[in-house]
Parts: structure tokens; sequence; C-alpha cells
């Protein structure tokens, strides 16, 4: 089984590699990347640390959010712990083995101790899930709000769509749960005992609900401030209205996992959108790259909180 596993793990990993590969050689073909270099050498470093702390911020809020659901659901733990597990799974999911996604590492963090392992991964679940929601009913509503940009190309439209119909799809699997484990398991179903009475709370908590929702929606503003501070560092200007629109599907697209911490994918979804508004190729490659290094900066901040706190993982087998 382990052997399965690894080779599956290693076919991934050459699948990732050809991809990010491909990705990249492609952007290389049309764009000056000697030009971009320039951009990113030139660019104001003042403007820079201020994203990288802007990020920093944004994991604080995450992870206070990931702690008001865990509290929801009778987990324990200091905030000061899930902010630090926060930190660790953002370290491991850009440098960590393929097989140890970051969302997994802080769930193996928070079961340790035993006794609550479904409930620890699944308040991991519920906190992707929360703010992939908020996030994309963010780029719902600046599509409607501001619809001088579904003019700047025909495609955007139908963007627009694919969006409402994905966060509607998240939000009705998730309000259905209850319902389908009452329908198609019988009373004394540990399955569902587990989702009416364990993880009773994502459903029936409103005040939890409300909070989590309304710490996303700030989470995410900070984001979108954050790439608008990064345009700055390039000299080029990107309205935050129009930053609302695109970093939901950008964000969508870099998190599926075809390449590592979706290299050449962000990177494509800015340089389509920011040439739509009139951006140079460049410079769009030169605000993916930012943003990358962005990411990339505060990955390695978790990578510092990895050691301090013994460079130890928890034990795979006792949370499986």
């Amino acid at each position: 089984m382990a052997e399965t596993e690894g080779k599956g793990g290693g076919v991934r990993r050459l699948l990732q590699v050809g991809v990010t590969a491909a990705a990249v050689v492609l952007i290389a073909r049309v764009v000056d990347l000697r030009a971009t270099a320039t951009i990113l050498g030139a660019a104001h470093v003042g403007w820079v640390v201020l994203a990288v702390w802007m990020y920093v911020v944004g994991q604080f809020m995450s992870a206070f959010r990931w702690w008001l659901i865990g509290r929801s659901v009778g987990l324990g733990g200091r905030i000061t712990d899930y902010v630090r597990y926060y930190f660790i799974g953002m370290f491991f999911m850009s440098f960590g083995p393929s097989t140890l996604g970051g969302d997994f590492v802080r769930g193996l963090y928070l079961a340790e101790g035993g006794g609550r392992r479904g409930r620890a991964f699944n308040s991991v679940l519920f906190d992707r899930l929360n703010g992939l929601v908020v996030l994309v009913a963010i780029g719902a509503a600046a599509f409607l709000v501001f619809p001088r940009y579904r003019t700047l190309a025909p495609e955007f439209s139908i963007m627009f769509w694919i969006t409402v119909a994905f966060g509607s799809a998240l939000l009705a699997g998730w309000l259905l749960a209850p319902w389908l484990v009452r329908v198609l398991l019988p009373p004394d179903h540990r399955i569902r005992h587990f989702v009416e009475v364990d993880l009773g709370p994502f459903w029936t908590d409103r005040r939890m609900l409300l909070a989590a929702s309304a710490v996303s929606f700030a989470f995410h503003l900070v984001q979108i401030a954050a790439q608008w501070v990064v345009s700055r560092a390039i000299g080029v200007e990107v309205p935050l209205s129009y930053i609302a629109v695109y970093h939901p599907l950008v964000s969508a697209v870099a998190s599926i996992p075809v390449t590592f911490s979706g290299i050449g994918l962000r990177e494509g979804g800015y340089l389509y959108f920011l040439t739509k508004l009139g951006v140079d190729q460049p410079s769009a490659v030169a605000y993916g790259v930012l943003w990358l290094f962005v990411i990339v900066t505060n990955s390695l901040i978790g990578g510092v909180v990895f050691l301090a706190s013994g460079a130890r993982l928890p034990a795979l087998r006792d949370a499986e």
C-alpha cells in the first residue's frame, strides 16, 4: 500500500513538474522576460515590504477564523496554537512533499492528542470552504457592481456565470449535507451521528457562521488591498474594483494542484486579466511574480515557525 502511494506521489510530482515547465515556457515565448526582470529590479522595496506585511496580517485573520470554527465544534487549543499551525501549513503548502498538503498538516497538528481527529480535519475543510464561498461571492458581486469590466472581453460574462455556478454549488452542497445523511443513512449510523452531533454547529451555530464569514470577508479585502500595493510597487495602475473582479478567478485557478504553488497558472491569469486592462505583458507577468514572492516569503516565515516548534510533524498513522 505504501509502495503504491509512493509511486502515485512520484507520478503526480512528475506531472506537476511537466505542467509547471510547460506553463512557464509558454509564458516565456510570448513575453519579454528581460523586460519583466528589469521591472522587478526597479520595484519599490517599501511597497513590497508593505504587501508582505499585509499578507502576514491576513494569515493571522485566517487563523482566527479557524479558531472560531474549532471552538464551535468543541475543539480545544489556544488561538496562538491555531496561528502557529496555520503558518506551518503555509510552509508545507509551498515546500512540503506532494503527499502532505498545508491543510492536511494543520489538521494533523490540531488532531494531535486523539479523540477529535474527524472534527479537527473537518474544521480545516470547513475553514477552507467558508473562505472559498466568501471569495466567490466577492467576485460575483464585483461583476455585478462594476459592469464596465464585463465589456473588456466577451468571455467575462461566461466567467461570471461560471463563478456564480461554482459558488452556488459549494453552498448548496454544504447546506444539503445534513439532509443527505438523514435520507441516505439509518439513525444509528456512525457517520450520520458524526455529521448531526459532532459537526452540527457547522450548520446550526449562526453566531460562528456570521463571525467566520465576516472574518473571511475582511481577509479577502486585505488580500485585494495587498495586490493593489503590489501593483504600486511596479508602477502599474490597477483599480481595486478590478482586482476584486479577477482576484477570485485567478486564486481559484492557481489552487488547482497541477503545478507547484500555482506557478505558471497564477502568472498566466494575471497576464490575461491585466493585459485586458491595457497593462503591458512584461508588467503583468512581473505583477504575478511579485505576488508569488509575497506568498513564498510568508511560507518561509511558516518554515521558521516550524523550526522553532521543533521541526516535528505529528504521527501520520495516529491521525488516519
